[in-house]
């Protein structure tokens, strides 16, 4: 009797155990690319866009020796789409600006590794600032050596912003211009072919963006996260590797993010007036690979723990004002699968003075 017993509190144990069991059975990630973006190549520039030729050869070094797959930009894009595979721990290089120090200290490193990079480039100051900037001659150099030349406007403003008395209409006439002009002179000084296109500071609004869609750009900003295929790729994000987040102690935890696969995200823009202090951000994502009471959020680097709102989507509002300029919403989560990885998603405000501006 004992045993029958045993057997029957056995059987009933394991039916209870069950969905247990088949929760914690987490699928692979999906497909999922690092950008890692730079600025300048040197000790004497300014520190919060500047790595030395050592940190960037301790990157490189980094990235060789952990099985990380430095990619170009182009495979990167064709993998996430699913037209090609990609490989494992996939990682791109840009740099924007198109600084001198990155021709002359910062092309040799990259050399050196044999790893493949892309340069944004802002062409008004091409050939304008000797010393400063390179000319055209050294970008058709990289051009010819295989880095992927793109565009990163006319003249690096804050594209977002509208002029005195503009109209919206007037505003997308000129942000044209200046996206079709850059990419005009690009394709006859350098040969370039690509519409990829970087939005100086990483500004931009859902006009701005919907524009970028419409002339066929796919477009980059300056927030961190995952690349995956449900990234939104006209606001493609890239981790900023230079100044205080050049610490391979933190930067490696960001090399080895992954994509979230969200289904829905809303808000209302991420250009704010002056009254709208706290944005709303709302998400919809699959939640197989991680513990929905470990996904954390950070507003101005305070952690903020989100609101689930359905069994898939939550919800994350500032506590208190975001500042005039540049925030972020940046939301993780360990995975199950990958351990030591997490998942990664920002989103960038812009929230703008009484008068319309922001300090760069």
């Amino acid at each position: 009797m004992r045993l029958i017993k045993a057997f029957y509190l056995l059987v009933i144990a394991s039916f209870t155990l069950l969905p247990v069991f088949h929760s914690a059975i987490a699928a692979a990630p999906s497909p999922s690319v690092t950008i890692l973006m730079y600025h300048h190549v040197s000790e004497t520039t300014p520190r919060v866009t500047s790595v030395s030729p050592d940190e960037l050869r301790e990157h490189l070094t980094y990235l060789r020796d952990n099985g990380f797959n430095v990619i170009d930009i182009r495979l990167a894009l064709a993998g996430i789409r699913g037209e090609t595979e990609l490989p494992e721990k996939a990682v791109v290089i840009t740099f924007d600006d198109a600084y001198q120090n990155i021709f002359t200290a910062g092309r040799p490193i990259l050399n050196e590794f044999d790893m493949p990079w892309t340069l944004f480039v802002t062409t008004d100051p091409i050939g304008e600032v000797p010393g400063r900037y390179m000319n055209w001659e050294q970008l058709q150099t990289l051009h010819n050596e295989g880095v992927v030349i793109a565009n990163h406007s006319t003249d690096h403003a804050h594209l977002p912003r509208r002029n005195k008395d503009e109209s919206e209409e007037q505003w997308l006439e000129r942000m044209q211009e200046n996206i079709l002009h850059a990419q005009h002179e690009l394709k006859e000084r350098v040969g370039i072919t690509n519409k990829l296109f970087a939005y100086p500071y990483g500004e931009y609004n859902n006009a701005l963006k919907n524009l970028v869609a419409e002339l066929g750009f796919t477009a980059f900003g300056q927030h961190s996260g995952g690349f995956g295929a449900t990234t939104d790729f006209q606001a493609i994000p890239r981790f900023a590797a230079a100044g205080i987040y050049a610490n391979l102690r933190t930067l490696s935890t960001k090399i080895a993010a992954l994509s979230f696969t969200t289904h829905d995200v809303q808000y209302d823009d991420t250009l704010l007036n002056y009254d709208s202090t706290r944005p709303l951000l709302e998400v919809e994502l699959d939640t197989t690979d991680f513990y929905k009471n470990q996904l954390q959020c950070f507003i101005g680097g305070e952690p903020q723990t989100p609101e689930w709102v359905a069994e898939n989507r939550f919800q994350i509002v500032a506590k208190e004002d975001v500042p005039v300029g540049r925030s972020r919403y940046n939301c993780t989560a360990p995975s199950k699968k990958e351990r030591g990885r997490f998942y990664w998603f920002s989103m960038q405000w812009i929230r703008q003075d009484e008068q319309g501006n922001w300090p760069d």
